[in-house]
């Protein structure tokens, strides 16, 4: 059992002051339990937090998703405890369909043997339905239309669908009611069709602006319809590279803490140098940290979740705890999993991690399991 001493933390959108957190067999606990013999860690000084959670990740350290062995899986996430992340979704992109179910096939495998660092919430499938208009880093001759019988399996978190594809609706449907989240994005799609689809039950926006049919005051499109539409959460890459601050800062005041999910769309270059690397069957150059295609297409990003949540507080100028939600609350609410995760809250599971300072990440706690120490502590930045 572990008794954790706060003299800042950061909450489900709130701030809050001296708080102790104990924890026992990887959740928190109610403050009634003796604690004699708790390991007492002073985190007084830094600022607390749930981990962050990140539902968009391609790769980290030279490892693809797409690999499809669990050594990349458990690469990633020995990779993504270093940035404060403490759970995450890993995403497929469009390739043949024997790379992709072999790539499912690795998540589920991963899942069930349990990975070293950050756990895996589920698979992403981005692609095959989108639009080849929009393709991004996504090779056209694997994109097609929506099917609702070619994927299948219980380690499935979410899809994306671009709405105005045929049998797009009824397929959105047919996932909701297997318990999917369905995200929409690499779309052409009118406002009209973005309605219908959220309608359906779609409820998140792949990466906000990026891949999508931008805002017109006569036809607003995909960006138009996140801006404005309570029901759907917006995805943001926080790298100022994908989004101009001053959009990033457009997003916030129109959705706000809880209507926007930070996200890295890290590929295989996140953790190392630039150079030449892979996001699934595509050759990418990354230069400066920005991953692009030959033709200059942006392929995925090398950010970290912290990165995404210090830019939107230091850069767009939303308030900590605002960013914080966008890392944690945020997107434990659209997977449907934060009576499990994503706060502080008492009978939640023990993902906890507190920063100094200098955005720097110095402790981290996973399902109740210590992975980061801290070395010693310096004054909270709040």
């Amino acid at each position: 059992m572990y008794r954790i001493l706060s003299d800042v933390s950061i909450s489900d959108g709130e701030i809050f002051k001296d708080r102790e957190y104990l924890v026992k067999d990887g959740c928190i606990i109610e403050h009634s339990t003796d604690t004699s013999k708790a390991e007492v860690i002073d985190l007084r000084g830094l600022t607390v937090m749930p981990g962050f959670i990140d539902t968009h990740v391609h790769g980290a350290m030279g490892y693809d998703v797409m690999d499809g062995n669990y050594k990349a899986l458990d690469a990633i996430s020995t990779y993504k405890i270093e940035e404060g992340c403490t759970s995450f979704c890993p995403a497929t992109i469009t390739a043949p369909m024997d790379k992709t179910i072999t790539a499912i096939a690795s998540i589920k495998n991963a899942m069930e043997k349990g990975v070293k660092g950050a756990y895996i919430l589920g698979a992403f499938l981005e692609g095959p339905y989108i639009n080849p208009k929009y393709k991004g880093a996504h090779p056209e001759e694997y994109i097609r239309p929506p099917s609702q019988k070619e994927f299948d399996g219980d380690c499935l978190a979410s899809i994306i669908i671009s709405p105005e594809l045929p049998g797009a609706t009824a397929a959105i449907r047919k996932f909701v009611e297997r318990g999917l989240q369905v995200r929409l994005g690499h779309s052409a799609a009118t406002i009209a069709e973005v309605e219908a689809a959220v309608a359906a039950g779609a409820t998140v926006a792949v990466h906000s602006f990026n891949a999508m049919s931008p805002l017109h005051h006569r036809e607003p499109g995909m960006v138009g319809a996140i801006l404005t539409n309570p029901q759907l959460k917006g995805e943001l890459i926080c790298d100022l590279v994908h989004v101009h601050p001053k959009a990033c800062k457009l997003l916030a005041n129109c959705k706000g803490g809880a209507g926007i999910i930070l996200v890295t769309d890290c590929m295989a270059a996140g953790g190392l140098a630039d150079g030449k690397y892979k996001i699934g069957e595509l050759d990418v150059e990354v230069r400066k940290g920005e991953s692009r295609l030959p033709d200059g297409t942006l392929a995925g990003s090398t950010t970290t979740m912290l990165d995404c949540v210090r830019n939107m507080h230091q850069e767009v100028g939303v308030s900590l705890a605002e960013a914080v939600e966008m890392a944690t609350a945020t997107p434990a609410k659209s997977l449907g999993i934060f009576n499990r995760t994503g706060s502080l809250d008492i009978g939640k599971s023990a993902d906890i991690i507190a920063l100094d300072l200098d955005f720097n990440v110095r402790f981290v706690m996973v399902r109740g399991y210590c992975m980061k120490k801290p070395l010693e502590n310096l004054p909270s930045k709040l």
